[in-house]
C-alpha cells in the first residue's frame, strides 16, 4: 500500500500543475516517482531534467540505458521501476534469458560485450564500490567519456528513483 495518496490533479498549486504538465507530457497520469516528488517542486524540476537530459537527450544507446534502469531497479528490488521498464526493455529485444538472468541477479549470458561490460559495471557501483580502474578503463575504451558519464549517472538516478519508490512504497499499476 502506498504511503501517500495521488495528488488530484486539480488541488495542485499552479507550481505544482505547470510542473505536472510538463513532466506528465503524453503518458496517461503522472505517478511513480514524480507522484512522490510533485510535492517538492524544485526537486521534481531537476529530477525531471536529468531524465531528459540521459533518456531524452543523452548519447546512450536506448537499450544500454534500459540494461541498467534493470539491473539497478533488480539491486534495489524496486518494483514499480521493474514493472515500467522490462517491457521497454523486451521491446528493444531483450530476451528471456537477458531479463530473467537480471532478475536473479546475474549477468545474462546472452549480452552482447558491450551490455556484459556495462552490467558488470553498474552490479560493481550497485555493490557499493568505487568502480574499479579494470572496469573504468574499460568504459572508457568502449563507449569514450561521454557516454560513460551518462552510463554512471543513469544508474545513480534510478538508485535514487529506487530509493523513492521504495521508501514511500509506490504500487505498481496492478497494486
Amino acid at each position: 500500500m502506498a504511503r501517500l495518496d495521488p495528488l488530484p490533479v486539480g488541488q495542485l498549486s499552479p507550481q505544482q500543475k505547470l510542473i505536472h504538465d510538463r513532466i506528465k507530457g503524453n503518458r496517461p497520469k503522472l505517478g511513480g516517482p514524480f507522484g512522490v516528488l510533485l510535492r517538492n517542486p524544485a526537486l521534481a524540476t531537476a529530477a525531471s531534467g536529468v531524465v531528459d537530459a540521459l533518456r531524452g537527450d543523452g548519447k546512450l544507446d536506448k537499450r544500454i540505458y534500459e540494461l541498467i534502469v534493470l539491473t539497478v531497479a533488480r539491486h534495489w528490488s524496486a518494483q514499480y521501476a521493474w514493472a515500467v521498464h522490462e517491457p521497454i526493455a523486451r521491446g528493444l529485444g531483450f530476451t528471456d534469458e537477458m531479463v530473467d538472468s537480471i532478475k536473479a541477479r546475474r549477468k545474462p549470458t546472452s549480452a552482447k560485450p558491450e551490455e556484459a561490460l556495462v552490467y558488470d559495471a553498474v552490479t560493481e557501483l550497485m555493490a557499493g564500490k568505487v568502480l574499479s580502474t579494470a572496469t573504468y578503463d574499460r568504459l572508457i575504451k568502449q563507449f569514450g567519456l561521454d557516454v560513460t558519464i551518462e552510463l554512471i549517472s543513469t544508474a545513480g538516478l534510478y538508485s535514487m528513483i529506487s530509493t523513492v519508490l521504495n521508501g514511500f512504497d509506490v504500487p505498481t499499476a496492478n497494486g
